[in-house]
């Protein structure tokens, strides 16, 4: 009886519940959330839009009060995502909870210090008690201040290759020790939290850099660290300006505000589209050698094109991702969704309330989902994990008991 028990509690569908709240007194929070949502959860996922510590606190305190949660993480932010509503710059709560059978739920935290410590794919094995052939997923929280996320991500990608990370970095202060990240109970200002998902779930990402392709591909003849020196044996800067002469006048305009050099993640594929390259942004032009400084490092040999970004190509490129990630699934609806949108998008980039979320649920919902703008995105690209800009990158949780 125990063994059919457990059997009918594993096959037994996830459940999501999302809500947002348009203020920060808790006890405000605590009537609307608990109008819907069970008294038990297994995560929560709580994103508060506040620049004062204290008022994260007493929302965190008046929420763990109604809702018991076996896990509980989530960050401050400067604005946040729920199902249908983007807040920016308000007082407002987002929280993303669900009721999931049948999966192993990790949580984490992690500072400087212990970063540092990780020298081998063991230790990060020993830290997490997990093994690349579990394939998990993460979800991770980081705050930008005193803390390494991109080695941290290069210590994750070596680890555990082909194991999504996602998330986005706390955008709620712009001085170390303002940020407040959740962790259970305690309430930490450093570091990353997160939660590592196992067992009957299966984590899908879609990751839009919000860039289109401009001229044709190019072959890095000569690199150093961040610095391209010659594209086919010619000066960066002397392929950037005969790229831009064949560019349409549109184009050239855009490219006068920024342009972007677009990494493809797999230089022997055949034909390259949006989704296969990691998109970085040129930081300044060297006048007198030519060469051109990006945002990353980069080596001799890899393939690039240039890419320019405006509210246009930034709703094309989303567009075109979902209706590839719907057309995958089409059999099976997403159960919920975490959006961690670059606070340079929003109202800022397309000029109107709630795109990204409205663009989301058109080609998916209508599903349960909870985000926030972010100082910075994490998601996959081309099997390894990066940290973005002026991405949104969503999470899309599907059972995977559902089509059996």
């Amino acid at each position: 009886m125990l063994a059919f028990l457990k059997a009918a509690l594993y096959y037994k569908a996830m459940q999501f519940f999302n809500r947002i709240t348009k203020s920060l007194n808790p006890q405000e929070i605590s009537q609307i959330l608990t109008q819907e949502f069970p008294r038990a959860m297994d995560l929560g996922i709580l994103f508060i839009s506040t620049a004062n510590p204290q008022e994260a606190i007493h929302v965190i305190e008046s929420l763990q009060r109604k809702i018991q949660f076996r896990h509980l993480i989530g960050c401050s932010c400067a604005g946040i995502v729920g199902q249908n509503e983007e807040i920016e710059g308000r007082p407002s709560s987002s929280l993303l909870a669900g009721q999931l059978p049948g999966v192993t739920i990790t949580p984490f935290k992690m500072n400087q210090t212990q970063l540092e410590s990780l020298q081998m794919k063991e230790d990060w094995y020993q830290f997490f008690e997990i093994y690349p052939n579990e394939h998990p997923t993460f979800i991770a929280l980081p705050d930008p201040f005193m803390f390494d996320m991109n080695g941290f991500l290069q210590g994750l990608n070596e680890a555990y290759p082909q194991c999504a990370v996602v998330g986005g970095i706390a955008s709620g202060a712009s001085r170390p020790g303002g940020n407040t990240l959740i962790y259970n109970q305690e309430r930490l200002t450093e570091g990353v939290v997160g939660v590592v998902l196992q067992g009957n779930l299966r984590l899908e990402t879609v990751v839009s850099q919000g860039c289109k392709p401009i001229g044709e591909t190019f072959i890095v003849t000569k690199a150093e660290e961040n610095v391209i020196y010659t594209l086919a044996g010619r000066p960066f800067v002397k392929v950037l300006e005969e790229v831009l002469d064949k560019a349409s006048p549109a184009d050239r305009m855009l490219a006068q505000e920024a342009v972007f050099v677009g990494i493809a993640i797999d230089e022997y594929k055949h034909q390259l589209k949006r989704g296969d390259f990691l998109v970085r942004g040129v930081m300044g032009i060297d006048p007198e050698s030519g060469a051109g400084a990006i945002v990353d490092y980069i080596k001799t040999g890899q393939t690039v094109q240039f890419h320019v970004r405006d509210a246009k190509s930034a709703r094309e490129d989303l567009d075109e991702l979902l209706l590839g990630q719907r057309s995958k699934t089409a059999s099976q609806k997403p159960q919920g969704a975490l959006v961690f949108c670059c606070n340079g998008r929003g109202q800022n980039l397309f000029h109107e309330e709630n795109h990204d979320i409205k663009v989301i649920q058109q080609h998916l919902g209508p599903i349960p989902a909870a985000g926030f703008f972010c100082a910075g995105e994490i998601g996959p690209v081309g099997g390894s994990n990066f940290l973005h800009g002026f991405t949104n990158s969503i999470a899309l949780f599907y059972d995977s008991t559902s089509s059996k």
